[in-house]
């Protein structure tokens, strides 16, 4: 039986920012498992803050290496409608405006740095009273790994579900995402009322498109009849226009990000991180910060022997993602919205424009 003082489940930022901070800190004795091979599909918008631009950076990635820079056209739509162009000051994209690349250079940084990561193998159990995680290899092949500490940072769909009896989802959002060739003008577009309580993105750059749609999750809504419905509104369908083949949009898969911050910590040698704890601001739908802050602050708990550092991260979370929460619920009502696109923009631009840039695009 393999031994390892800290076993990792999931090699996305969340994990390799705790690998990479133990080790920063004299842990060596590190296995990180994932799931899939890298490089892997993550459904993503296609851009980060400049605030998660420098918690890579902190952690000795350069997005800037990864083809991510500065995008100035942002514009603002409510119901098909140009609203409002913001002085864009904080988003950065990259040349295939998704983190594929981001995330594998995040990957192969830790695995350069000389940290174990075991691509293709599955967690598939575990034994919190006798320290024991099962795990399925490629050939599907299944034997234990003994731990100190366990660290999950596999999302919302792994094993480690089971061990939030008191935390469990209640609710959570949708995303769905397309990338295309297209001829479209470089720059970033937000789209409000396609969904009830979500939006659509429109990134563009270098020739490529991104269009992704996200709602607050609602059994029995038909979500690719939405995002058809938008893209043929958009113009975005033809063979002159950008995307020609529908089966793209009936074959697309579904991601899903939890609301609400659950347990941080069981027991005192078991922590989640990233999507696993919650760590998704439920107003933006912005986590990669966040997972990546979770990430190192899991990692100081191991270093100190304490689950504070994690705890009172996590805590902050909570109560920050509380007043997100009420926000979002506020500003998805009709009238709300009516007043902010249609009377905000037009005599309060300078306002809408500051309050983009500083509350919710600066994270």
């Amino acid at each position: 039986m393999r031994s390892f003082k800290v076993v990792i489940v999931g090699a996305g930022p969340a994990g390799i920012a705790c690998a990479l901070e133990l080790l920063r800190g004299g842990h060596n004795d590190i296995l990180v498992i994932e799931k899939y091979a890298f490089p892997r599909y993550k459904c993503c918008a296609g851009y980060i803050t400049s605030k998660t631009f420098d918690t890579y950076k902190a952690l000795g990635l350069d997005p800037a290496e990864c083809g991510y820079s500065f995008i100035n056209d942002f514009r603002l739509f409510r119901k098909g409608r140009e609203r409002q162009q913001i002085d864009n000051k904080f988003l950065y994209t990259s040349k295939t405006i998704d983190r594929v690349d981001l995330d594998d250079a995040f990957f192969r940084l830790a695995r350069s740095s000389g940290i174990r990561i075991e691509e293709k193998t599955e967690a598939v159990a575990v034994d919190p009273d006798n320290k024991l995680l099962t795990v399925r290899d490629p050939a599907g092949n299944d034997s234990q790994i003994s731990f100190d500490f366990l660290v999950f940072a596999d999302g919302t769909g792994g094993i480690s579900a089971a061990l939030q009896k008191k935390r469990k989802v209640k609710r959570r959002n949708i995303a769905l995402q397309l990338i295309f060739k297209s001829e479209l003008q470089d720059g970033i577009e937000i789209h409000f009322g396609a969904s009830k309580r979500g939006y659509v993105w429109v990134s563009s750059y270098g020739g490529v498109t991104n269009v992704g749609m996200t709602d607050l999750f609602k059994p029995g809504v038909n979500y690719m009849e939405l995002f058809e419905k938008f893209m043929r509104s958009r113009g975005l369908i033809g063979k002159n226009e950008g995307l020609e083949d529908l089966e793209q949009i009936r074959k697309m898969k579904a991601a899903f990000t939890p609301i609400g911050i659950r347990k941080p910590v069981v027991g005192d040698n078991i922590y989640f991180v990233g999507d696993t704890l919650g760590a998704c601001d439920p107003l933006t739908l912005s986590g990669l910060r966040y997972g990546l802050k979770s990430g190192s602050a899991a990692a100081r708990s191991i270093l100190s022997g304490s689950p504070n550092p994690l705890k009172k991260y996590a805590f902050a979370l909570r109560v920050k993602f509380a007043l997100m929460a009420a926000l979002q619920r506020v500003f998805y009502i009709r009238p709300v919205q009516f007043l902010v696109f249609n009377v905000g923009t037009k005599v309060f631009g300078g306002v809408v424009r500051w309050a983009f840039n500083k509350f919710l695009v600066s994270k």
